[in-house]
């Protein structure tokens, strides 16, 4: 299918998908059509003889780089089988599963998460003889983060013994064949730097690449595509200054500049008309975003016309601003014959959803938490792919620590205590352990020896049905989780609540049909549970339970809306001490600028009406104190606002439209 750039895409667009040799930086904003630009661009490239073997396109999500790869077949007509369009984590597992026998680990590795990542710095420290409810585990974990991706030294009021604890981490990792997400990153990196022929091996392969979201990269994700792309020069970047929000998980905005001092000669283009927002909109974050200082120059513009001013809330408090977006998105949804899904409501922190999420029950309005426990995040499907981890990589011990008293089977401390303890003799894995005690010349209690040899047997016998059963080990799965009699284990833990051991069960089986779903895909070349294993792991981040048909209001953080848009979006807490965060501002003085950039970030969500909210008071440990707006707003020019009118009475003619319009819409839902 033969693409032509200038019919498809705008001027700015079309220079930026037809320049594919020697760097480029694309300064995106937002709604500018950047990820269309991006699809067109690959389109191009392809059609211009460069292999699809020798691109690779780098993105944040499974979801993005998913919906990137499906684009570019559309544009295309071709199934494209070896194009790469990646997360920066899928494609370090990519190198690793290649190499990692390099670095003295495994192909079969695991993916620790970040619950597994907290189970094994607690067995570290029982083995160290430390008390982990002492300690903030997830902050030492952050701090081993920082370590490991080079972003801080340690710091010189560390506890005495986080070293040791951090190099008994590792070593244990290492020991359990095990990766956690910045290994992803970190241990490519190494490979490049101590295996130049690995390193030149990529660079041949990937010959052209592309990085979207650049603003959101961290360091070590820009060190890893400087090293790709140095000898080619054939590196583009596309982001947007303006919306780069996620310091605080390591992204650095600063790569922009990087970028320009490593690849001097450059092309630079930017995308600003805008595609997804009003005129007053545009003009209302071109003007907040204005008095940031570190940032390149643009300004958004639009041809759809300015529309109606952004509606200003000033509710008495809390409830009562829950009880106006409520009114107000009602009478929108019956003025205009909307769904809920139309809506979008904004908040800068999580302690601000329970109450909406809870009044919106209250009221029936279907609503959906983004960010909420996710279905592979529930503790029934957790055990299920524990015990699945385990048939896959025995010596995984995290995996083996959930399963093994799950269900209950008499293993009681004593007996986890001697298998640690020959684990630790061994220099083993606790399953290595297992085999030891039960060994015939082992000296432990015959009751010992007798309860790990029956668990023991039932692990080697599914694991040999695992890896005979070709596209089954769905079956295989299912076969054990009756045998062990996990539906009872659940119906144990619900006694008189019987519709809820049903519900959680029923998760158990629909893991296990997904997994047989995977297996038998035809797309799916190796059908080795490894790899389902490793993509779970990296998917379980950002992968949501696929919900039902029912349109729902979206319900998020700032955070969380970036790359989402809705028609018509409520940014509500919008008060000095929220936004921007009070907090945030105390740990650091210069977070200001990122924090001016959430709000813009926020506020081009909105398509065509935006309602901001600021109340007169709110609860502040539980005392009702006064709030004064955001002083973001007052950087907004005030001919933007208009005062809300909720309840307005409606016209007669008004009144017959939208009862005509729902009768056709209620007369079309019968008819199908």
């Amino acid at each position: 299918m033969l693409i032509n750039l200038a019919s498809s895409l705008n001027a700015e667009q079309c220079k930026a998908a037809s320049i594919i040799e020697g760097p480029v930086l694309i300064i995106a904003g937002a709604g500018s059509g950047k990820t269309r630009m991006i699809c067109y661009r690959i389109a191009h490239m392809l059609q211009s003889g460069i292999d699809q073997k020798q691109i690779l396109a780098l993105t944040f999500t499974n979801k993005a780089a998913a919906e990137m790869a499906g684009r570019v077949r559309e544009l295309t007509g071709r199934q494209l089988p070896d194009l790469v369009t990646s997360t920066f984590h899928a494609f370090g597992m990519r190198v690793l599963k290649k190499h990692c026998h390099m670095l003295g680990f495994r192909q079969n590795f695991t993916i620790y998460d970040s619950a597994d990542r907290v189970s094994l710095l607690r067995e570290v420290m029982l083995e160290e003889e430390l008390d982990p409810q002492a300690y903030d585990l997830d902050g030492m974990l952050q701090l081993f983060s920082d370590i490991k991706t080079e972003r801080s030294p340690w710091p010189s009021d560390s506890p005495s013994h986080a070293r040791m604890l951090y190099d008994a981490y590792r070593e244990h990792m290492r020991l359990y064949n095990a990766f956690d997400f910045d290994d992803l990153l970190m241990l490519p990196l190494d490979l490049f730097t101590r295996y130049p022929t690995i390193l030149d091996e990529y660079r041949k392969q990937y010959s052209h690449i592309m990085v979207d979201e650049f603003q959101d990269t961290s360091l070590e994700q820009y060190r890893l595509v400087k090293l790709l792309a140095q000898e080619s020069r054939n590196l583009c970047v596309v982001g947007d200054d303006d919306q780069s929000i996620y310091s605080w998980r390591g992204a650095n905005y600063q790569n922009i500049m990087l970028f320009e001092q490593d690849f001097s000669e450059r092309v630079e283009i930017k995308l600003e008309r805008n595609y997804r927002s009003t005129g007053t909109i545009l003009e209302a974050a071109n003007k907040l975003i204005l008095n940031n200082t570190q940032r390149k120059e643009k300004s958004l513009w639009t041809e759809s016309g300015s529309g109606g001013r952004i509606i200003m809330l000033n509710p008495q408090d809390e409830e009562d601003e829950v009880d106006t977006v409520i009114r107000l998105m009602r009478q929108l949804s019956f003025e205009h014959q909307i769904g809920w899904d139309s809506f979008g409501i904004l908040v800068r922190t999580n302690h601000l959803i329970p109450l909406v999420e809870n009044k919106f029950m209250l009221e029936n309005i279907p609503c959906a938490v983004s960010g909420g426990q996710s279905f592979f995040e529930r503790k029934e499907v957790k055990d299920t792919v524990a015990y699945l981890r385990v048939l896959a990589n025995p010596d995984d011990d995290i995996a083996f620590l959930r399963i093994v008293n799950t269900p209950r089977r008499g293993i009681g401390r004593t007996t986890l205590q001697s298998l640690r303890s020959v684990a630790e003799k061994h220099h083993c894995s606790l399953y290595s352990a297992l085999g030891i005690i039960i060994a015939p010349d082992s000296k432990h209690s015959p009751k010992q020896i007798q309860t790990l040899k029956i668990l023991y047997e039932l692990l080697q016998t599914y694991r040999e049905a695992l890896f005979s059963a070709g596209r089954r080990k769905s079956a295989v799965l299912k076969s054990l989780m009756e045998e062990i009699g996990y539906r009872h284990h659940i119906a144990q833990e619900h006694i008189g609540n019987e519709q809820a051991a049903i519900w959680r069960y029923k998760s158990v089986e629909t893991f296990v049909t997904l997994f047989s779903r995977w297996e038998r895909d035809e797309d799916n070349r190796s059908n080795s549970v490894f790899d389902y294993l490793q993509r779970l792991s990296l998917t379980s981040r950002d992968r949501q339970e696929d919900e039902a048909e029912e349109k729902k209001v979206s319900l998020m953080t700032m955070h969380a809306s970036k790359g989402l848009e809705f028609d018509t979006v409520f940014l509500i807490g919008i008060e000095d001490h929220i936004v921007p965060h009070v907090r945030t501002l105390e740990e650091n003085p210069d977070a200001l600028e990122e924090e001016r950039r959430l709000f813009y970030v926020a506020i081009t969500r909105a398509r065509k009406l935006l309602h901001i909210s600021s109340c007169s008071h709110r609860k502040r440990n539980r005392e009702l104190v006064a709030s004064i707006p955001s002083r973001f707003l007052s950087e907004i020019p005030t001919d933007l606002f208009e005062e809300s009118k909720e309840d307005r009475v409606l016209e007669a003619s008004e009144t017959f439209a939208a009862f005509e319009a729902l009768r056709k819409k209620l007369a079309q839902k019968e008819s199908s």
